[in-house]
């Protein structure tokens, strides 16, 4: 007599002469099987996405690092004139008027 046939693939009679060793995976499982494959692979993939961006701003490359300290300090002389710091600050390119002289404190005695 045979079993009722249900949703679930486990309910479906097999042959009589299958071989136990041998026996063969239905087609749903091995859906299961390569569904939680991918799963597991794109997880995989995020986690080492998150890894590698957490890893550059930890340690970021060399000019990037001279950028991030040059706006940095950018910042901190923005700050300094606005808290009533001196008012003739100068850029970093910039030179006093009298750079060709030789310097502030030197005295030309030429």
């Amino acid at each position: 007599m045979h079993k009722p046939v249900c949703a679930f693939m486990t309910w479906l009679d097999r042959p009589g002469d299958a071989v136990a060793a041998l026996e063969i995976v239905p087609a749903a499982q091995w859906f299961v099987i390569i569904t939680l494959a991918t799963l597991f692979f794109l997880l995989g993939c995020f986690a080492t996405l998150m890894w590698v961006i957490w890893r550059r701003t930890v340690n970021p490359p060399p000019h990037v690092r001279l950028l991030m300290e040059m706006a940095d300090e950018e910042e901190s002389r923005e700050k300094q004139a606005a808290q009533g710091g001196d008012e003739d600050t100068q850029a970093a390119w910039e030179r006093d008027a009298d750079w060709w002289r030789g310097g502030k404190g030197e005295s030309n005695a030429s």
